[in-house]
């Protein structure tokens, strides 16, 4: 049996201090976004939402941006909230256009060989406004991800090796019949497991009605808000100004592509360094940040942000070294936002 002397054990103690002391933390992180993945939208018909079907129909570049960048071979297909009979005051031709509930608008699908996807993007979006005035937009991504539909009218849709992201977009308060929770276990049960690399949703809706002014009839949709909220997804205001902000940022929460990263312990942000495929980035031009932010489970931590412009590509390696601190939330680095 091999022995270890008491001098060997002092030098072991004495290396191990040291790394400890002179390395602190080392925190590797790999940009690995989804191969697969499938999206769908579920887009209110009601009568007040020509304008935002307008804006997202306009928007389809951004939308597919980080799909495009980390070479995602993605699948894109829109529902609309209708359940219950539309408006009856509509022509003929545009109570035709509704899909049955669940099913595919235009029974399409868009891929990334799709010809013209912008405009067959922006033709399925705007889904017109003679939907039922009683929303229910999950119920209508139930059906849509449920039998017959699923292997009948929207056969090729989920795939089973593909993630998939569901973005609820709609003005108004979600009317369907299930409590929030038997949805999301639903959606997840699509899956089979309960991951936000399989699955998250992302509510485009009304997260503030004070934003949207006094002309437009608004409800707040906090249904759909907490169903993001619980799987991880993108909050965004149907009213926002910056409207191609939330699309992008979207299209990163379904792409699984990361701007943030977080960190095992608070830093000393002095001596933190960042490297993107061992080349050392530097913070000054707001190329990267640290921000206290809530993590999947709620818990405030520091985590390293990239400027989307600067965010490290698909299969790039990261990794941020430092020593244990007491940052909180003061901006250390000029530059950032």
């Amino acid at each position: 049996m091999r022995t270890i002397t008491p001098l060997l054990m002092l030098c072991l103690a004495g290396c191990s201090d040291y790394e400890l002391t002179d390395f602190g933390f080392v925190d590797v992180f790999n940009q690995n976004p989804a191969e697969d993945v499938d999206i769908l939208l579920v887009v209110d018909n009601s009568c007040s939402m020509q304008p935002y079907q307008t804006r997202l129909g306009q928007n389809f570049s951004q939308f597919i941006s980080w799909f495009v960048d980390g070479n995602i071979d993605y699948q894109i297909a829109v529902t609309t909230t209708s359940i219950t009979p539309s408006n009856e005051q509509c022509s003929a031709a545009e109570l035709a256009r509704i899909p049955p509930p669940g099913q595919l608008v235009q029974d399409t699908i868009i891929t990334a060989a799709t010809p013209d996807a912008a405009t067959v993007f922006n033709s399925l979006v705007n889904v017109g406004t003679c939907g039922s005035a009683s929303e229910m937009g999950l119920e209508a991504g139930r059906l849509a991800l449920s039998e017959p539909n699923l292997s009948g009218a929207n056969a090729g849709f989920l795939r089973p090796e593909a993630s998939l992201s569901m973005i609820f977009v709609s003005d108004e308060q979600d009317g369907s019949p299930l409590p929030v929770n038997e949805y999301i276990n639903h959606f997840f049960g699509v899956k089979g497991q309960r991951e936000r690399d399989i699955f998250n949703a992302s509510a485009l809706a009304i997260t503030d009605g004070t934003a949207c002014g006094t002309t437009i009839p608004v409800g707040e949709s906090t249904r759909y808000v907490d169903v993001a909220r619980q799987t991880s997804g993108v909050l965004g205001n149907l009213c926002d100004d910056d409207f191609e902000h939330i699309v992008t940022e979207l299209s990163l929460n379904a792409s699984r592509m990361r701007d943030t990263f977080f960190l095992s312990a608070n830093p000393n942000p002095e001596d933190l360094t960042v490297f993107v495929e061992e080349v050392e980035i530097d913070c000054v031009n707001g190329t990267w940040w640290l921000e206290r932010l809530p993590d999947s489970d709620g818990v405030e931590r520091t985590a390293v942000v990239f400027d989307w412009n600067s965010m490290p590509l698909a299969n790039e390696r990261i990794s941020v070294r430092y020593n244990e601190g007491d940052w909180t939330s003061e901006t250390f680095c000029p530059g950032a936002p």
